[in-house]
């Protein structure tokens, strides 16, 4: 990734910490959106009100990453626009996290039940500041989009990274069949060893393009430009679908434990789905110079759910044939999650040059609030689910572990089949029409010459 021959502008410093920030963030992200659930089931808290209290707090946050976004689009700081809030966030993610983890043992369940909301706003709220303005980031750090891409897909790299040393070193540290440390040990290890790795990144990157100044616009008007941009409601629809049944990322936990018995084995599960992401981020950036993003990200989908379903039928007595298929689910995973992230900055680019606005803030703030959307309410249509099909986390029978075996598989296939035509009818941005819409938004070109250059009747004038 040497800047100058491709006309890069970054250091590779600035490329390094942005891309090991990613590391700690994902470590963040797999300790509370993986492991909530089965910590709940520990804690003596029922599948149904699990799945209930995970659900309030998406009404506060609602509000709160709209907010935010609005926020970071309106306030400019001395040094910067996105570069003080990660600095922020990089403190306040691990005290919120700790604190969530922190449940009083010999609470009631109600006292338990009032805790987790309070901390699931409080971590919600730090995870909105540490996710959309190091996202938005990008759009400032370069205008060379070969640049951008590159950077982002060795984000997945580095997410999967740390998703996958969370997902290992977490079972070994909580459970009985590890270090025994509970929960709020394995909190405080993992939160500091993810502000570590994130701090660095608002010291030593520099924000270089912003665009022309905006005027000052009411909250009306920066949705209204917001809801034109039909690319972005799209294919943020597109991610929550697809998300909506992920059952996998929720449930590895809990199938390991109650099902196959150790949870440990999670870490096994973990690593099969985890290595083909981080493997197929090395290669991603030659695959779209080859191939449209769109076409890579359908059929990413079709391979999840096609080994999605494979793996139900095989069954999960042979532990070697589970892995062996979580690795191929892992791979059509890995295809999704890193492409996912790469669609925002594109419809970034494209509503500056349809509207005259890039409104990063609260673009990346609605990616966000998706993102956390679907971790909740996976989480509670997952313990939902568990309960309807039999499952007791304080009874487990047969016919329970058959239900979370359903679930863990076919049920996670669903939003992929339904996101898949959504994705091909409704997207309509490629990614040569965005190259050409990044130069004329950078003034190398007009306009009417960009217009030019992707026909009369391209995505310029009819993608919206």
């Amino acid at each position: 990734m040497a800047a100058g021959k491709r006309g890069w502008v970054t250091r590779p410093s600035e490329r390094f910490v942005y891309i090991i920030y990613f590391v700690g963030q994902l470590i963040f992200n797999v300790i509370v959106s993986s492991y909530t659930l089965v910590y709940l089931l520990n804690a003596g808290i029922s599948e149904v009100t699990a799945g209930a209290i995970l659900l309030l707090p998406k009404i506060i946050d609602a509000v709160d990453d709209t907010f935010f976004g609005v926020l970071v689009d309106r306030v400019r700081f001395k040094k910067g626009r996105f570069l003080p809030w990660i600095k922020i966030a990089s403190i306040c993610m691990p005290l919120a996290t700790i604190f969530f983890f922190s449940m009083p043992a010999s609470a009631s369940v109600t006292v338990k039940c009032v805790w987790v909301v309070i901390g699931y706003i409080l971590w919600d709220i730090c995870y909105t500041m540490c996710d959309a303005p190091i996202y938005a980031l990008s759009t400032c750090m370069t205008n060379n989009m070969d640049e951008r891409n590159s950077i982002l897909s060795y984000t997945r790299i580095s997410g999967g990274i740390g998703g996958m040393l969370a997902s290992i070193l977490i079972p070994m540290m909580y459970g009985s069949n590890g270090m025994n440390l509970g929960w709020s040990k394995t909190a405080i290890i993992i939160s500091v060893l993810g502000a570590l790795l994130m701090l660095p990144a608002g010291f030593l990157i520099k924000e270089r393009f912003h665009g022309e100044k905006e005027e000052e616009v009411s909250f009306k008007e920066l949705f209204a430009s917001l809801t034109k941009n039909r690319n972005l409601v799209i294919i943020i629809l597109v991610r929550f679908v697809f998300m909506l049944t992920m059952t996998a990322e929720v449930l590895s936990s809990v199938f390991a434990q109650y099902v196959l018995g150790n949870e440990t084995l999670g870490s096994l599960l973990t690593m099969a789905i985890s290595m083909p992401i981080i493997i197929l981020s090395i290669f991603m950036p030659m695959l779209m110079r080859r191939f449209d993003k769109v076409h890579l990200h359908a059929a990413s989908m079709a391979l999840y759910v096609v080994a999605s379903v494979i793996q139900y039928f095989v069954g999960y007595g042979n532990l070697g044939a589970v892995i062996v298929l979580s690795a191929l689910r892992g791979i059509g995973y890995g295809g999704f999650s890193i492409l996912s992230f790469m669609f925002v900055p594109d419809c970034i680019e494209y509503g500056q040059f349809t509207e005259g606005r890039r409104n990063e803030g609260v673009s990346f703030a609605l990616q966000t609030f998706v993102n956390k959307l679907n971790a909740a309410v996976i989480s509670s249509v997952s313990a939902f689910f568990l309960a309807m099909m039999g499952f007791s986390a304080a009874n487990v029978t047969p016919e329970g572990q058959r239900g979370v075996w359903f679930a863990y598989t076919i049920l996670s296939a669903l939003g992929g089949i339904a996101a898949i035509p959504l994705l091909l009818k409704g997207y309509k941005l490629r990614d040569k029409d965005v190259a050409v819409m990044m130069r004329a938004n950078n003034g190398e070109i007009t306009k009417e010459e960009a217009l030019k250059l992707m026909g009369e009747t391209g995505n310029g004038k009819n993608g919206k």
